[in-house]
């Protein structure tokens, strides 16, 4: 059981409680190596769930004329049995199909946006012009359909699609307006790599979620813009707590965190290791062990697990604290649950062996960079906290502004109860000043504030001096130049996202990157300062800028996010 001291009641509205019951699963440590013993944060112990069957997405492939028809609807998704959410899906209630294409080959599209607003769609990890990139320029409104059409020219890779709309992109992306994306070669097989789809080669997207019964799926407080909006209840591939049946071999997981602003940290509680052999742009040189994979927001990796010796497993994440550090098994009082992996020997097995080496991907070379720049992660935690003081204390929209404008005399004192006046504790905090990241791990809907968008929110933050401005091009950089972008965070960790380019992590704090981060990327979580070698591969347009900004969905939304151009 996890004690919480009496700050982290504070926050989370508890009074006087030591202890939140919270409906993730935890693994304890001392005992789940052996008998699948799980518990939550509940002070009794619960059994371990039978678990629902692994949900595989569809796998969609263009037609024979090169067409792929994507529709953007709202429905409704049961996350465990009896429930009932709003949600959003791609050819389908939540989340979409993993979209094969091939290298090489050219792609047209027609999405159409059946659902009753604006939004937007974004080949994260493609590498194309700025105009069929799908971001917030690229605008579909509510009934009307897209056709973008482009070549794909890159590396064989994991990416993904999702919402970018101004504003909006955390609310939608939640939503499960998403899918995920493969480009193929077709040279799996060759390589030594499983590749039967659903079988020894699984497609796994990890979100967290706060509600998973009913219309109001996604409220934020003002702790969710600042921090990212996070959720106690943790699914894989729009599920709870599900079993995979694999077969005794060698499996191949690719693995995307689709959360908001939740970090994971895989680890097997047996503690077998994972093989990482590809991150966002594509394979490394050869396979990099790990027994602890953080991954961030948007980010994708690519691993080899090995279950040839017929034992069950159960796959974790090490708790997040919000602050872009690895934790350290010691460290952590529980393992919370996400899946568990059960072995079958009437599945065929068709790898038995680890690869032990892959493609080199192309040096990077820091004296090929033209230009060095710097950007930092700006909450503006001064300017932010003074703002909701005052929006707290005076003004007729504020709790306190309503409260002085009522006539007292006659007021009917039923309609206290209507009124949002932030929970006394969140009162306190806010006011204070006092914000603890690593605090904000999961909170459930009755832990909340009032809730607020970033359109009126008033809250603002940026990552090249000025909040993100549509109109405003930040960067011009030469197409096809390197250049050395030094990044800096300082109040949390931030995961770094850039369109139309890739990098390679050149340090992180002065360190080199760990094995697994030696390959191309698009994503990269900053705790501290990295410096990144960012290659400009795409056309950027004026009339489309490309983006780059935190992907802490929430961060985006107020303004943590640039435009670059090419020339």
């Amino acid at each position: 059981m996890k004690i919480i001291n009496r700050r982290q009641a504070l926050m989370f509205g508890l009074g006087g409680m030591s202890a939140v019951a919270l409906p993730a699963l935890h693994l304890n440590r001392a005992s789940a190596q052996g008998a699948h013993d799980m518990h939550n944060m509940a002070p009794a112990a619960s059994a371990a769930p039978a678990g629902v069957k692994l949900p595989h997405p569809a796998l969609l492939q263009p037609d024979n004329s090169g067409l792929v028809k994507l529709k953007i609807a709202k429905g409704r998704h049961s996350f465990q049995a009896g429930s009932s959410a709003a949600s959003a899906g791609i050819n389908g209630n939540y989340f979409g199909p993993v979209l094969r294409l091939q290298n090489k080959s050219h792609v047209r599209f027609a999405i159409e946006n059946a659902m009753d607003e604006v939004t937007t769609l974004h080949w994260h990890g493609l590498m194309i012009p700025s105009d069929m990139d799908g971001g917030p320029h690229n605008v579909i409104n509510a009934g009307a359909t897209w056709q973008p059409e482009f070549d794909i020219n890159q590396p064989a890779s994991f990416n993904w699609f999702h919402p970018h709309t101004h504003m909006e992109t955390a609310r939608q992306a939640h939503m499960g307006a998403a899918g995920m994306l493969h480009v193929s070669d077709g040279g799996d097989r060759e390589r030594g790599l499983p590749d039967t789809f659903g079988t020894d080669d699984l497609f796994l997207v990890f979100q967290d979620r706060r509600v998973i019964d009913g219309d109001n799926v996604y409220a934020p407080d003002f702790m969710d813009l600042m921090h990212g909006f996070r959720g106690q209840y943790l699914t894989v591939n729009g599920a709870i707590a599900p079993v995979a049946t694999v077969p005794q071999s060698i499996v191949r997981l690719r693995l995307l965190n689709a959360s908001n602003s939740r970090n994971y940290h895989f680890h097997f509680s047996d503690g077998r290791m994972m093989h990482a052999i590809a991150s966002d742009g594509g394979f490394l040189a050869k396979p990099a062990a790990v027994d602890i994979l953080t991954i961030a927001p948007g980010e994708r990796y690519e691993v080899l697990v090995d279950f040839s010796n017929g034992m069950a497993a159960d796959f974790t994440s090490l708790p997040d604290d919000g602050s872009g550090r690895t934790p350290k098994l010691g460290d952590a009082q529980s393992l919370e649950h996400l899946m568990r992996f059960e072995v079958s020997d009437g599945l065929k097995a068709d790898v038995m062996k680890l690869v032990s080496a892959l493609e080199e991907p192309a040096a990077a070379d820091p004296a090929k960079s033209v230009k060095t720049r710097s950007f930092v992660f700006d909450e503006n935690m001064a300017g932010n906290m003074a703002m909701m003081r005052k929006k707290m204390m005076g003004g007729e929209s504020s709790p306190m502004g309503q409260m002085g404008q009522m006539d007292h005399s006659k007021m009917d004192h039923s309609q206290m109860g209507q009124m949002q006046m932030p929970q006394p504790s969140k009162m306190q905090e806010m006011m204070s000043g006092e914000m603890d990241h690593g605090e904000h791990s999961a909170r459930s809907a009755d832990q909340m504030g009032p809730s607020l968008t970033a359109a009126t929110s008033g809250i603002t933050m940026s990552i090249a001096d000025k909040p993100f401005d549509m109109s405003r091009v930040d960067v011009e950089a030469k197409l096809g130049s390197m250049e050395i972008w030094k990044l800096k965070s300082v109040e949390m960790g931030h995961p770094f996202h850039i369109h139309g380019a890739n990098f390679r992590v050149l340090s992180k704090n002065g360190q080199a990157a760990p094995d697994y981060q030696a390959g191309w990327k698009d994503t990269v979580l900053v705790d501290g300062e990295a410096e990144l070698l960012v290659h400009f591969k795409a056309e950027g347009k004026r009339s489309h800028p490309f983006m780059f900004h935190c992907h802490v969905l929430e961060h985006e939304d107020v303004g943590m996010m640039g435009q670059f151009v090419t020339v």
